[in-house]
């Protein structure tokens, strides 16, 4: 075998750098595909191509900025059909860069070990050029299929994968170290990591992207092993905090209902000593409100009433009209911390919405708890003026920090999973519609 070191190919490289930011699109991309994505994804392989093409050879000099100009191209096309933050763009085209220099580099190794001699792959026998070429196809297909399945499995049990600042110098400084070291014996023939034949140099080139994927990756896991953690802790103290806003909402309520109770006995002893048809006609007055607020809020599910009871006053406070309709006893093979939860979280997120409508006509809400064959059917309408994004049929939060915020919604789609059932949610003329459906346990 000649021991003459002849680089990788500038289109080999091209395709690859492309091919490692188009599965992070499609893997980690958000939004709609819709046909500027595709466009994108165009204008970029057609960018990344060129640059690569027309500067294959180029003087060490010039080295440096050329792949700065290229992972800035990765990082654009990552940015603008991803739809991701620029924080969520460094890491993941940190990621992509150091997969694409491996699956290049060793698509050329192999290719040299079964050819021997660079030469004549490159001479422009016609011949030599299409088996290369088919070869590449292969090999980058088996890689790239392979680094795909790998992304689809660390996106397994997490929506949407946080990443800080700090976490995307990490990933950016780890590429710019692995990418240093493994083309040093192209600048220094005699380095710490250079070989003395050009497959020794080769094998350096392609172990060191190897293990600088797989820091990535481990970091990866680090990341995301972090982040569940943090979302179960969350999500177990919203729950506990909802049950506990329940048990203290129903400590008071019952006082409050005792009261009642015993006003009802003292407004019937004055009744018989009234003395007057005036003041006799005031305490029947006073009878009919107590009875009024006797016949509210009794769905059938003792968790229910207490919320529904605790969040009418707090409606009353703030002009909101919240009506009910259905029947909780629907609800009695629910857990009752999974109750209060859910509906804590249901009626919190609407009044929130509501409560920044300056009309006080339209602060509106409605919660149905219905019966439909076999299933409960639970459904909130809000009016709502905000502009509100959806992704998966659920409302994404639109603030800054998204590790601290969504985890309502988050929560009651973990309790309607519990149950089997499923959770949906759109914007219609204004009007936000939160559907529930879980299947009636027998």
């Amino acid at each position: 075998m000649s021991s003459t070191v002849v680089n990788t190919p500038g289109y080999y490289y091209a395709i690859s750098y492309w091919l490692s930011a188009f599965v992070m699109v499609i893997v980690e991309g958000r939004g709609k595909k819709d046909w500027w994505k595709y466009l994108y994804s165009v204008l970029s392989f057609i960018s990344i191509f060129l640059v690569m093409f027309f500067t294959d050879g180029i003087k060490q000099i010039f080295f440096i900025p050329l792949m700065l100009c290229v992972f800035g191209l990765m990082l654009l096309y990552i940015k603008m059909a991803g739809e991701l933050s620029w924080r969520e763009t460094g890491f993941f085209c940190a990621k992509a860069f150091i997969s694409a220099e491996f699956a290049a580099s060793l698509c050329w190794q192999i290719i040299y070990f079964y050819t021997g001699d660079f030469p004549a792959v490159e001479s422009g026998n016609m011949k030599q050029l299409i088996w290369s070429c088919v070869h590449m196809v292969l090999i980058y297909a088996v890689i790239y299929a392979i680094i795909y399945f790998i992304e689809r499995y660390l996106k397994k049990d997490i929506e949407e994968l946080q990443i800080t600042r700090r976490e995307m110098i990490v990933a950016c400084i780890v590429t710019a170290i692995v990418y240093g070291i493994s083309n040093l014996s192209y600048v220094d023939a005699n380095s710490l990591f250079s070989g003395g034949t050009a497959m020794d140099i080769f094998i350096i080139r392609t172990l060191a992207d190897l293990s600088g994927m797989a820091v990535l990756y481990a970091y990866h896991i680090q990341v995301k092993e972090i982040q569940l953690r943090f979302e179960k802790d969350t999500l177990r103290n919203i729950m506990n905090m909802q049950y506990s806003n329940y048990k203290l909402s129903k400590e008071s309520i019952d006082i409050v209902n005792q009261k009642y109770h015993d006003l009802k006995h003292q407004i019937n002893l004055l009744k018989s000593g009234a003395d007057s048809e005036k003041s006799g006609e005031y305490l029947a007055q006073m009878e009919r409100e107590i009875k009024i607020y006797e016949t509210q809020n009794k769905t059938g599910n003792k968790v229910l009433d207490t919320i529904l009871t605790s969040k009418s006053m707090h409606c009353q406070r703030h002009g909101i009209e919240l009506k009910f309709i259905g029947e909780g006893q629907l609800l009695n093979f629910m857990e009752d911390m999974d109750i209060s939860a859910l509906f804590g979280n249901m009626l919190d997120n609407a009044i929130e919405s509501v409560v920044k409508i300056k009309e006080r006509e339209k602060r509106l809400i409605a919660l149905h708890v219905i019966q439909d064959r076999q299933f409960i059917r639970i459904r909130t309408e809000n009016y709502c003026e905000e502009d509100i994004q959806f992704q998966d049929g659920l409302p994404i939060t639109t603030k800054a920090d998204k590790r601290f915020h969504g985890y309502g919604m988050k929560s009651m789609k973990k309790i309607v999973e519990k149950y089997g059932g499923s959770v949906v949610a759109g914007k219609t003329d204004n009007w936000f519609e939160l559907k529930i459906l879980i299947p009636m346990k027998r």
